[in-house]
């Protein structure tokens, strides 16, 4: 599963990859649960800002590297 796929489970089948994670609808706690589902992918610590700050779902894919394609 990578970045985009993970960034709809959370957000809905709708969700805007084009757009941030609070513009499609997303809160903390839910930045929470998805920053801990990409550290399982990963396998690296992933900070709930991140996800949070991401422009858009291709750049929080970008900033976690290739382990989140």
């Amino acid at each position: 599963m990578d970045v985009q796929e993970i960034w709809k489970d959370f957000l809905g089948a709708d969700a805007d990859l084009h757009a941030s994670f609070i513009a499609n609808g997303g809160d903390s706690l839910k930045a929470v649960l998805l920053a801990d589902r990409l550290a399982a992918l990963t396998g690296r610590e992933i900070e709930y800002l991140d996800v949070l700050d991401a422009p858009d779902a291709a750049a929080l894919a970008r900033s976690l590297g290739p382990a989140a394609s």
